[in-house]
This record gives structure tokens, sequence and C-alpha cells, in this order.
């Protein structure tokens, strides 16, 4: 047996850190998870982290010396090349090396990769994804991540900060985004701009199931109640996320007339509790907003929170080859 027959991938998410040690096959053999440290800084957060990646090799019975790997998928902006993160607000990480500091710390290499980047890249490997080579994946939910494939490789572009798709400009002079550009994709298409819409209803009476089970409250407005709206009859709640969706397929056609993919792939928690409640309305519009006359796929992501595991792995794992 190869002595590097393993690879970890681990998602820093905003509410929690997951950790799985997976095989060559990228099926996992053991994992970890904790909440992640809200405010801790970078020195705490670094010890939960290596903590947290001890703790699951214990689980799979593995050691160090069998790692080839460690792909480590951030929420937030990265300067890949370097090895560091410019900014994760949510676990006050500011301007660190986590990279070198955690390779120091383990003693195997470790890859820095957007979450976004990682979980596009997870869904070509083992996922929705796997028999296309030119790939668009789009995550609406805080905001709207995306990544970019390209004759099977991940495009980064010249910074690394490629596949901001959430960012493109897709009602001029709309709504402001939270990057401080007016009608972004985000501002009209994410999760959050469907909370706050509903939000207004919920205080004009418009959608009574919101009201009752979330009030007025952003923070509880989940995938699962808008979905309970939905399926109540709330015509109001319907036409908020048809109109969400109208717009993401807008971004999307403009996508797939620039890169002509063989697929593209939309996921997340919108996607996983709407299903072609949401789904429809965005194919719709994207094949309504597209020049190229295609058959270019439309697919919802298929491994959930592991696409992201799966992609960090995998892209560790890829770079020491």
């Amino acid at each position: 047996m190869a002595e590097k027959n393993r690879v970890i991938g681990f998602d820093m998410g905003g509410t929690k850190m997951l950790a799985v040690v997976l095989d060559e096959k990228y099926e996992p053999c053991g994992q970890a998870k904790v909440r992640t440290p809200v405010g801790a800084g970078n020195k705490e957060t670094l010890e939960a982290i290596v903590s947290l990646i001890h703790e699951a090799l214990d689980e799979a019975d593995a050691k160090t010396k069998q790692l080839a790997a460690i792909g480590i998928a951030v929420p937030g902006p990265i300067d890949r090349e370097a090895g560091r993160v410019i900014s994760m607000p949510n676990v006050d990480m500011q301007d660190y090396a986590l990279r070198d500091k955690l390779e120091e710390a383990i003693g195997v290499p470790v890859v820095l990769e957007n979450d976004v980047n990682a979980g596009t890249y997870g869904e070509f490997v083992a996922g929705a994804a796997k028999d296309a080579e030119n790939v668009i994946g789009v995550f609406p939910g805080t905001g709207v991540g995306g990544g970019i494939i390209i004759d099977g490789t991940l495009y980064r572009g010249r910074t690394g900060s490629a596949g901001e798709v959430g960012h493109m400009i897709v009602d001029a002079g709309g709504w402001r985004c939270g990057c401080g550009k007016y009608g972004c994709l985000e501002a009209v298409a994410s999760k959050t701009a469907i909370a706050k819409d509903l939000v207004h209803l919920a205080m004009k009476g418009q959608s009574p199931t919101v009201l009752e089970k979330a009030g007025t409250d952003i923070a509880k407005i989940k995938s699962k109640l808008i979905r309970q709206a939905m399926e109540a009859g709330e015509k109001p709640v319907v036409e908020v996320v048809e109109r969400a969706a109208w717009y993401l397929g807008v971004g999307l056609g403009s996508l797939v007339d620039i890169f002509d993919p063989d697929l593209v792939i939309v996921g997340g928690g919108l996607v996983e509790k709407l299903g072609d409640l949401y789904l429809k309305p965005v194919e719709k519009s994207m094949r309504a907003h597209s020049m190229i006359d295609s058959d270019v796929g439309l697919v919802a992501a298929s491994l959930g929170d592991d696409s992201v595991i799966v992609g960090s792995a995998a892209l560790a794992w890829r770079e020491q080859e």
C-alpha cells in the first residue's frame, strides 16, 4: 500500500469547520467537525484547525505520514499563491499566512482555495459534472458564488479571484450590493435578497407563513421556510422567488454566451430545498437570455456539502502530482 494514500478536505465554513479524511477514490474514511470559533483571531483559529485535523485522523485510524496533502476551503478572499487568508470577518482572521502556519504545524503540504471554487471542482470530480470538461458552477446563498472549469482545469485568473459571478451587473443602477456597486447579481438573486423581500411581505401581511415562523428576522428565513410559504399558495412569495430566479438566469445567459460550457451547475440550499420550483424558472430565463442556441445542460449540484470537501481535497492532491 502506498504510503501517501490519504488526503484531507477541510471546509472552513462560517458556522462550522469540517475536516474529512479521504482515500485515493475520494471516499471518506473519517471526519470531525466543530463550530467555527467566531471572533477567535488568527492564532486561536489555527489551533482549532490543527486540533480538528488530528481528531479526523484519529477517527480514520490514519497517520500524518499517510497524508499526501491538506486542502482547505475558505469562505472569503485569499491570496492563493502566497497562501494567505486576506479576510475572514466571521472568525476575525485578517491577512494571515494560513498555509505556511498549517504546514509548519502538521508537516504536510497545504493548498488554500476559495470555497465555491472547491465546490464546483468537487462536482467536476465526483458529482453532477463528472462527465463534463467545461463547467460553470453557481451557488446562490448569502451571496452568489461561482466557479469556472475550462478544459478540465479550474480557472482562477491572474490573481486567483476569477469566478466572482455574483458581482456581474445585471441591473445597472439597481439595488446596492454589499460590495458597494449597484445592480450586482448578488444584490437581486441571492437568498439574502429573497429574504429581504420576504420580510417586507411579512410586514405587509402578504406572507402569513413567514410572519408566523420568522417574523421580520431575516436570519430566520431559511430555504425550507421559503418552500413552505410557496406550497401554502402565497403568491407574493412565489413572485419574489421567481424574480430572483429570473435574475439568476439573466446572469447565467451571459455566462453561457461567454464560455459556451458543456454544463451549468446550480447548487446551495435554495436548490436543495426548492428543487424545480426554483430551477425551472432559472433555466427558462437562462435560455431566454443566451444568444447561443445550444443544448447546454442546467442541473442541480449533487454532492451537497460534500462538494467543498471533495473539491478542496482533489485540488490539493493533484497539486502534488
